[in-house]
């Protein structure tokens, strides 16, 4: 691009000669210097500077400004324009705006030229360097005698009267790490982005700044500027591992900060950054990873992601996790790892130790958690080391723990830690007993002796007459109790005439147990006969000759008011038998119609019977008859519809679907 008087050319350089690709007249003034960027030309009139849009045609002047020699320059490819006011240098974009804060020269340049991400200014006596980034003065040197400045292929040239200088920029990474070296963080960052953004094919030195970006996140963590950090660590692809020794709170062998000495919030923060940082990274989940990260989780009290990684049962350093817990105080949240990985005893330890008071967690939820973690894994030997422990620390979780379990528990052991508690030692028969149903005799007999040791103590009124009930259906149910040892302690018994019963009814002797029960209970007598598991109808027949044999009026009356109960069955041939001959038919009304209507019934019953087993006799019969006069042929090519062999004989038999077998197949045909 050149001016010549009030025309501007744009011009295309060959190997041969200059060709004109465009031209601008008109000019309002002529252009003491011109510079093209794009779509853009920048002209320096003699008191100001003009913005001309090559696209539209148009010219916007800019501002006006005060310097014997007016500079104009392109920077880079970003479109941006530098323009000399005065001791400033202006910085412009595309659309006329100022794009950047302005530079200020320490002495005024009479040269300018751009090399990413800086501006060399060269003045009568002084070379001067400024970062584009933050309009700094980065270098400064006394250098005299420049007659011009010009920029090629990456570097600067310095011309003389009679020499030719070249500056050689100093590598980018030497310069990023020099910052860091000085503690120009921040600096040493904008200047690593600058100079990423401009390499493209050079991997080692894209390596080499990762490095060095890495190295300030470290610099950064330990300044506390904790977002900076992990914002590098996640861009340049730190892994964790690289992180974690930072962290004396981890194990970690952090030389120029100490976590564990910060506040209790700002440790508190670290910890949640990095596992922030851990959340975020697409890293293959190592031992050591997953023992980091649960650390973390213990020290910010992240429950729900705790229960999370006690749930993935990850793979970690135990030893060091257990270490690492016991010297928090996080005794509650070890007795979860343990449960977790399958040390239920160890488990079960720690938290007793917790119950106890030898140790103290306020995270610990109490007595019930160990119950539940012995139902989830019902291991035998662990619940009978604790049984007893439990029992005296509260029986009603214990007895439930008992009752609950699928474990194989020493019953005979739980039975004699539980003799000091009558109830709960109850409690545990009757569930061994009536819900699991155990066929061990001796816990039938001590289920009933607890029953009876309980009834001694109990005072009248719903809860005695409850533990009766129990006991009576007891007796009543089961035949693997020692009847007898039973009966020795309910001989001479003034009260439980019932039982007593029932217990001669066991014993075959039901006309004892009738006596007893009409000399004390009546009802208890009739309901004995309803209730009693075989032979009812016999039973009621004994019972009505005792009514009869008696001779008391109101046992008479009785008997009458047995018969005609509708509940009541008997063999009714058996009771026209034994009753009074001269009672009138009125008397006992109800019990002879229902007799009638009984024998009728039996007797019908008896007559469909038989009519039905004629009628399928006819029916075998007819099919016999139909089968035994069938013709079968059977030749050489005739084969068994079972094995599919060829009859060797003339006997054969015939199937239920009509097939033709060998007499030795039929069994064998469905």
């Amino acid at each position: 691009c050149c001016a010549k008087k009030r025309t501007v050319n744009l011009l295309m350089v060959t190997a041969e000669r200059f060709v004109i690709k465009q031209e601008i007249t008109n000019l309002n003034q002529v252009p003491l210097s011109v510079t093209w960027n794009g779509s853009i030309i920048v002209l320096a009139y003699e008191s100001c500077y003009s913005l001309y849009n090559l696209m539209s045609r148009t010219e916007m002047e800019l501002f006006p400004y005060d310097v014997a020699k007016p500079l104009v320059r392109t920077l880079g490819t970003e479109g941006e324009l530098y323009l000399a006011e005065g001791a400033l240098g202006m910085i412009i974009g595309q659309s006329g705006d100022v794009s950047r804060a302005p530079i200020v020269w320490e002495d005024n340049p009479a040269h300018v030229a751009y090399s990413n991400p800086y501006i060399v200014g060269v003045s009568q006596s002084t070379i001067q360097v400024y970062s584009l980034l933050d309009q700094q003065l980065k270098q400064q040197s006394s250098f005299s005698g420049v007659c011009c400045v010009g920029y090629f292929a990456g570097n600067i040239f310095l011309v003389t009267a009679d020499q030719l200088y070249m500056m050689l920029p100093v590598p980018a990474d030497e310069q990023v790490e020099r910052l860091l070296d000085s503690g120009h963080v921040s600096q040493a960052m904008a200047l690593s982005e600058e100079t990423l953004a401009n390499l493209t094919r050079s991997p080692a030195k894209i390596s080499r700044l990762k490095i060095l970006r890495q190295k300030a996140a470290r610099m950064y963590w330990v300044e506390g500027a904790l977002v900076e950090a992990f914002d590098l660590f996640t861009l340049t692809d730190t892994p964790p591992e690289l992180v974690f020794p930072l962290y004396d709170t981890l194990g970690g062998q952090c030389e120029k900060l100490s976590v564990a000495g910060l506040t209790v919030e700002r440790r508190l923060e670290y910890h949640k950054a990095l596992l922030a940082f851990l959340n975020k990274s697409s890293c293959p989940k190592t031992e050591e990873f997953s023992t980091v990260e649960f650390k973390l989780c213990a020290l910010v009290g992240n429950e729900a992601r705790l229960d999370k990684l006690l749930r993935e049962r990850r793979s970690m350093d135990m030893r060091d996790v257990i270490g690492f817990l016991r010297v928090n105080h996080s005794f509650n949240l070890l007795a979860e790892l343990y449960a977790a990985h399958s040390y239920t005893a160890e488990a079960v330890d720690q938290w007793r130790r917790l119950e106890e008071g030898e140790d103290v967690d306020p995270a610990y939820p109490g007595l019930t958690r160990i119950v539940q973690l012995l139902l989830e894994t019902n291991i035998q030997s662990v619940i009978m080391e604790h049984v007893g422990w439990l029992l005296s620390r509260n029986p009603h979780v214990t007895l439930r723990l008992l009752t609950t379990t699928t474990a194989q528990l020493n019953h005979d052991q739980v039975l004699s830690l539980l003799q000091d508690s009558p109830d709960s030692l109850l409690y545990y028969l009757e569930d061994l007993v009536v819900s699991k149903g155990t066929d061990v005799s001796r816990y039938h007999t001590q289920l009933a002796q607890q029953y009876l040791s309980v009834l001694d103590r109990a005072p009248q009124g719903t809860l005695r007459e409850r533990i009766r009930r129990k006991l009576q259906s007891h007796l009543l149910k089961s035949d693997l109790y020692a009847v007898s040892l039973i009966l020795n302690k309910l001989e001479g018994t003034k009260e439980l005439k019932r039982e007593l019963a029932i217990l001669y009814g066991k014993l075959k002797e039901h006309d004892k147990a009738l006596k007893v029960l009409v000399e004390f209970d009546l009802d208890g007598a009739e309901e004995y006969c309803r209730v009693w598991p075989t032979d009812r109808r016999p039973l009621r027949l004994t019972l009505l000759n005792i009514y009869l044999s008696s001779g008391d009026a109101t046992l008479l009356e009785r008997a009458v008011s047995f018969l005609n109960d509708p509940l009541s069955t008997f063999n009714y041939s058996d009771v026209y038998r034994v009753i009074p001959g001269d009672w009138p038919i009125s008397l006992i009304e109800p019990f002879v119609y229902r007799s009638l209507t009984g024998v009728s019934h039996q007797y019908r019953s008896a007559r469909i019977r038989k009519g039905l087993e004629e009628v399928e006799w006819c029916r075998a019969r007819l099919q016999h008859v139909q089968l035994s006069g069938r013709v079968v042929k059977v030749t050489s090519g005739t084969y068994c519809s079972f094995c599919y062999k060829a009859f060797t004989e003339p006997n054969c038999s015939v199937s239920v679907e009509g097939e033709v077998v060998h007499v030795g197949c039929l069994p064998n045909v469905s």
